[in-house]
């Protein structure tokens, strides 16, 4: 006996044991959490985590959906819970209203439960059932997901919103390293553009090809050193970019990947020069081209807005504070 006990007593130590050696081998499939990390997954990410900001909605939206159909539950019960099987008690009744909104509203027997009841109380039945029914499919659902969808849009949104802030250092030194190289080699056929760009001296294009050869970083000290040394460069030779060289820029798949992990919009190229040229000048500064692409990062948010009127606002008090010098003083103004 005491053989046996200290067998079973070992068989079920040896099956607690493999069922935990099953349930560590089950966790090692988290690992398939890091390939989101890959851009083919980028869909898949935004709906598992735009599932997971919704929750919350949804749980308080089945609450509002349960805490209705246990209150109709009760009156259905002591209404028809002598005529109709499905109405006997509460739960009985809980789970065919919600059949009822959802699915089919049959009894067991396949009769049509609302046919039933409307031939037993007639018009009254018949008028309160509509109401009931319009409420909670077309009111109470839409609603539900109303709130849901806008739950989910605006947690992506933030969520969109952080990324491009926590990413803002590596895509600007990413985006100053792509300007020194392509600099350096401006891929545009007109020759005058070409010459605009080659106002580097010997010295100055050397240790820009220096900086831009390399390839790798170690970390991102190293990538802001090299791209700050290499734009400062570009700042001080006072480099511009034609719409010919930008265009030829537009039309290299290397400049055009270098955009779209900065979530930068190229779907529209032809307008593209034209929203970075704020002065119509028809040339832009490295400096332009580097605010304006780092601007044009993500969706339009309030903050932008916000700050679009706040800039008009000023230039408004602006010019009325100039009007009213005017009005004041108008000799000064004609000397």
């Amino acid at each position: 006996y005491a053989s046996e006990t200290r067998d079973g007593g070992d068989s079920g130590d040896t099956g607690l044991s493999w069922t935990l050696l099953k349930v560590l081998r089950l966790t090692r499939l988290a690992r398939l959490i890091r390939l989101m990390r890959f851009k083919i997954f980028t869909e898949l990410k935004l709906m598992f985590m735009g599932l997971l900001s919704g929750l919350r909605a949804l749980a308080w939206a089945l609450v509002l959906l349960m805490g209705i159909i246990y209150t109709v539950a009760i009156v259905a019960k002591s209404m028809f819970g002598s005529i109709v099987a499905e109405f006997k008690s509460v739960n009985a009744a809980m789970f065919t209203l919600f059949r009822c909104l959802t699915d089919t509203c049959e009894t067991l027997e396949g009769e049509l439960i609302p046919e039933l009841l409307f031939h037993r109380y007639g018009e009254a039945f018949g008028i309160s059932y509509i109401l009931f029914t319009m409420l909670i499919t077309v009111g109470l659902f839409n609603l539900i997901m109303a709130v849901f969808i806008d739950n989910v849009t605006k947690s992506q949104n933030q969520r969109k919103q952080r990324e491009l802030s926590q990413t803002a250092t590596s895509v600007e030194n990413q985006l100053k390293i792509m300007l020194a190289k392509f600099t350096r080699d401006p891929r545009a056929a007109d020759e005058h553009s070409r010459s605009l760009l080659h106002r580097l001296s010997e010295d100055a294009l050397s240790r820009l090809r220096g900086l831009t050869e390399i390839g790798f970083f170690q970390n991102q000290a190293e990538e802001k050193r090299v791209a700050d040394a290499s734009f400062q460069i570009l700042q001080d030779a006072d480099i511009v970019i034609t719409r010919q060289v930008f265009e030829a820029w537009l039309c290299d798949l290397d400049f055009i990947r270098m955009l779209e992990d900065a979530d930068v919009d190229v779907s529209n190229k032809s307008g593209l020069f034209q929203v970075l040229d704020i002065n119509s000048g028809g040339e832009l500064s490295a400096d332009e081209v580097l605010t304006g692409l780092m601007t044009l990062r993500g969706d339009v948010s309030k903050g932008d807005v916000v700050a679009i009127l706040l800039r008009v606002m000023e230039l408004t008090n602006r010019m009325t504070l100039l009007q009213q010098k005017l009005e004041e003083h108008p000799w000064q103004w004609r000397e």
